[in-house]
């Protein structure tokens, strides 16, 4: 189907807003390889702080539903995407400062820095990403958004790669000093102010830039009452999402401070995950399509934690093995997130879009805020007991491993829907999801914008 210039020059700068803005995304979520390696290798924040730290993008999530209204009465979403957009960007540069003089040998005063730092950053994120997801829903044709985000993801995993591949060769070449990082977060931000100042170049047919539909979703829940499925699926996203972000946490931190990973390492770790989860990203497709979503939610969830179990056996001496673990974790998750997707299209009514929306939103992001606050205080305190620290993690990783498998019950014999899911959409329902799965490698998930694509009609 042809468009017209000013829309084929709208995609071309939103494909080249996401190419640039890949190293700040990942820079943002401190889960990721290289804010995980920053916070715990360097810095050395400690359990507590970092359990806090990492809970900053679910909290935002969950927080920002109950301050958007105020915004979007006197704010346009192009506007408002846009402005918050530079002020996350002030926000980092500042913190780019405090890291540049921040003392490494007082790991409580930057564990507060980087609390405050991600608590700021995180909202002015999650206001930007909603506000985004509005306007870009306004200038990119419904017909053609499942062929063109397809090959946005596929540009975006491209710059997640290179980022990847660049900062193994700094953090090897510096040995992983503050120099090697500030050199990291240079690049970041400065592919950040290029996608920013491209988003200034996107004219929307709508001057408003489309409608942000989360500001009325009060009034649609009372009819969310009746979708027991839907309702079901939540209570299993939150469920499986607490200990997938107990199991995020305590990851970074064991394999920093107990088993001897190098940063250098991590990031490797995280590029095989990358890889093997775009690689199997097709064959999941098909899958779904042949024999439905549910089945293979339950298949890859539980493969994915009982993969990990490997990180209760693993030692400093066969840290190797973590390339097989994070190797079939990606292809794992790749198949659970696309498959969760799937189901919430099919499950959220057209009619109570946004409350549904916001409603999984809302319930796994405080679920994902929960889990790594929780597994910061309690390895905090288990010195106190004179319990190890090895113990402590194994144990930890353990509980977050069964809690995962028996979450998988919760949707034990629950039907799937034959509604199309092609004929609903639900940009944003998924960035908690996303942003999880990251913390467990999956890096390429962090700026994809999961849109069905339509059948081709014969």
């Amino acid at each position: 189907m042809s468009t017209t210039p000013s829309t084929r020059s709208n995609l071309k700068y939103c494909t080249a807003d996401g190419f640039f803005a890949m190293p700040w995304i990942l820079l943002s979520l401190p889960g990721s390889f290289i804010a995980a390696s920053l916070l715990n290798s360097l810095f050395q924040i400690g359990p507590f702080w970092f359990g806090v730290v990492t809970a900053m993008p679910a909290v935002a999530n969950a927080i920002h539903i109950l301050i958007l209204p105020f915004f979007a009465k006197f704010m346009l979403v192009r506007d408002m995407a846009i402005s918050f957009g530079w002020l996350n960007l002030g926000a980092w540069f500042g913190g780019a400062l405090g890291i540049a003089f921040l003392p490494l040998d007082q790991p409580d005063q930057a564990g507060l820095f980087f609390a405050i730092l991600y608590g700021t950053i995180s909202i002015t994120s999650s206001l930007m990403g909603i506000a985004w997801t509005a306007w870009v829903g306004d200038f990119v044709p419904a017909q053609l958004r499942g062929r063109y985000f397809g090959k946005r993801n596929r540009l975006t995993s491209v710059s997640t790669i290179a980022f990847m591949l660049l900062s193994i060769a700094l953090l090897q070449f510096f040995d992983a000093s503050r120099q090697a990082y500030l050199i990291l977060i240079s690049v970041a931000l400065f592919g950040r102010m290029i996608s920013m100042m491209i988003l200034h170049l996107i004219q929307s047919p709508d001057p408003s830039g489309g409608a942000i539909s989360q500001a009325n979703w009060a009034r649609e829940l009372t009819d969310l009452r009746q979708q027991k499925a839907l309702l079901r699926f939540i209570v299993f996203g939150s469920v499986a999402g607490f200990w997938l972000a107990g199991a995020g946490a305590i990851a970074a931190l064991y394999a920093f401070n107990d088993l001897g990973a190098s940063p250098a390492q991590f990031t490797q770790f995280a590029l095989v995950a990358t890889l093997s989860g775009a690689i199997c990203l097709p064959l999941w497709g098909k899958l779904i399509d042949r024999h439905g979503a549910i089945p293979i939610i339950m298949i890859t969830f539980f493969g994915w934690r009982a993969g990990d179990i490997g990180w209760v056996l693993i030692t400093p001496d066969s840290l190797h093995w973590m390339y097989l673990i994070w190797l079939s974790g990606g292809a794992m998750a790749t198949g659970y997130i696309l498959a969760s997707f799937t189901v919430v299209l099919k499950l959220i009514p057209r009619k109570s879009r946004s409350a549904g929306i916001s409603l999984n939103l809302t319930s796994t992001s405080i679920a994902g805020a929960a889990a790594p606050l929780i597994v910061g205080t309690v390895l905090s305190k288990v010195g106190d007991y004179g319990i190890s620290t090895t113990l402590a993690y194994r144990s930890g990783m353990a509980a977050c491993i069964i809690g995962g498998l028996l979450s998988v019950l919760i949707l034990y014999r629950m039907r799937e829907p034959e509604t199309d899911p092609h004929l609903n959409t639900i940009n944003g329902a998924m960035r908690t999801l996303r942003q999880l799965v990251v913390n467990q490698g999956v890096s390429f998930f962090s700026n994809t914008v999961l849109v069905r694509r339509n059948k081709r009609r014969r």
